[in-house]
């Protein structure tokens, strides 16, 4: 997700359909900003139907400021990403960072991900309500680092951006967006998904769990 989500697009999907995922493997990059490891695990794994498991990078991916800008150049952070998740196997990696994210072309990104992919990048940066004058919450951080999280794993299972406005696969360049479509994928979306990553609906078709990203009380 995030505005340069866009460039997602430029890797084909797999034509044999969405592979099948055991688990999710979670690596903090250069710490967090705004909420903590268990309370970020805690949230993907209440949106997700398959394990999250925390991995550690060893060595840490290389971290390489974008030119003429204070933020990581996203692209090369997850090239470096894909090539330590080879050895993964079947298991998406996740690189979760505090620091801000940029690509040359757009101000910044709260993610990045290919089509296809085996691995996506997500920074908490920009999703901690005080960066918009509001009260620190790190349980409110957690929950919008899973929907992003969420968004990036459905590009790497092949998924484009979605017209419903209230799936998590569409496009949202704010936070205020992304809190608007919140946290689940649309029947649509989640059929195409690899087996477990969208937890079952019940029969009115809502999905179970939690959905609306709003301020803790």
């Amino acid at each position: 997700m995030g505005t340069g989500d866009p460039a997602a697009r430029d890797a084909s999907t797999d034509p044999g359909g969405p592979r099948p995922w055991s688990s999710i493997a979670l690596a903090v990059v250069d710490g967090l900003a705004g909420t903590g490891p268990d309370q970020l695990l805690a949230a993907l794994s209440a949106r997700s139907g398959l394990a999250c498991r925390p991995v550690t990078l060893a060595p840490p991916p290389l971290l390489e400021p974008l030119a003429g800008r204070p933020q990581l150049d996203a692209d090369k952070l997850l090239g470096r990403l894909e090539e330590a998740a080879r050895a993964l196997g079947q298991v998406p990696l996740v690189g979760v960072t505090g620091r801000d994210l940029g690509v040359p072309l757009f101000t910044f990104v709260f993610g990045r991900a290919r089509l296809g992919g085996a691995a996506a990048l997500v920074s908490t940066a920009r999703l901690r309500p005080e960066l918009y004058g509001q009260v620190a919450d790190p349980s409110l951080v957690a929950r919008r680092a899973a929907g992003e999280i969420l968004h990036e794993l459905g590009h790497l299972a092949g998924r484009i951006h979605c017209e419903d406005p209230r799936c998590v696969m569409h496009f949202a360049a704010s936070v205020e967006a992304a809190d608007l479509r919140g946290d689940r994928f649309c029947p649509s979306c989640a059929t195409a998904l690899p087996p477990g990553l969208a937890p079952a609906r019940d029969a009115a078709g809502e999905r179970l769990g939690p959905s609306p990203l709003r301020p803790s009380a």
